[in-house]
């Protein structure tokens, strides 16, 4: 044999090598949100819409695990490459994780509108962060409709550190007033609502075991629409 012949021979061996080793396949994920906030995934640039790949983020797709010949093979639809059919297998996999986290996003959402609440008698308790001044506390406060202001303890306060404004005389039931003190919280929140920079009257519990904290009054439950289940003891707010 000649060496030109050698030559070729071993060229030829070198190319079939290289077809025949493993290659990497790689798909480019495109994500935008468009301006209702949903989340899209799409595997072609072109599908985004003009207005949103200024925002566009790439995520390269790279197999993982075990090597090409080891992976199992995607399922091909009809007219389907097998790299259309992995890309497409990639985005359904993108779209079920998203419609998994939405459902887990709802059902957390629908968890936050259900308080769980203490009734005693004709009271309902509520449970009721406080906070001001960068410190909170957690208080069980009444639903009272008939209070146009929330009302709370004088130790609830003191824990606050709340400086004490103004005062003010409170009537209260029986028809007896007493003075009270007025202040400004930082912040009420009950179950999914926050009510911020909301006035607060101060007073000193009546009675030697008052059973709570104070009253959740009006200027918080205003334009709140909410339902009491007595017999599970919860608060359902409508979003």
């Amino acid at each position: 044999m000649s060496k030109p012949t050698v030559s070729f021979l071993i060229v030829l061996l070198f190319l079939l090598g290289t077809l025949c080793s493993p290659f990497e396949v790689r798909a480019d994920i495109y994500k935008y949100v468009d301006k209702n906030g949903t989340t899209h995934f799409v595997d072609d640039l072109g599908k985004v819409p003009p207005e949103y790949r200024n925002q566009v983020t790439v995520r390269e797709e790279k197999p993982e695990g075990p090597s090409q010949e080891e992976t199992p093979k995607a399922v091909e639809k009809k007219g389907e490459t097998p790299e259309e059919a992995r890309t497409r297998q990639m985005i359904e996999s993108l779209e079920e994780k998203k419609r998994q986290d939405e459902e887990k996003a709802r059902e957390e959402s629908e968890k936050n509108l259900v308080t769980k609440v203490t009734i005693r008698g004709n009271q309902v308790l509520v449970p009721v962060t406080l906070g001001y001044g960068g410190k909170e506390v957690q208080a069980s406060l009444v639903l009272d409709t008939g209070a146009e202001v929330i009302t709370i303890h004088r130790p609830i306060a003191d824990q606050l550190n709340i400086p004490l404004t103004g005062r003010a005389n409170v009537r209260v039931t029986g028809g007896r007033v007493i003075n009270a003190s007025v202040a400004k919280l930082d912040y009420v929140r009950v179950g999914p609502y926050e009510a911020k920079e909301i006035n607060a009257l101060i007073i000193f519990p009546q009675g030697p075991s008052a059973g709570h904290d104070g009253l959740l009054g009006m200027n918080f439950l205003r334009g709140l629409e909410y339902s009491i289940d007595f017999e599970n003891q919860v608060i359902r707010w409508k979003p």
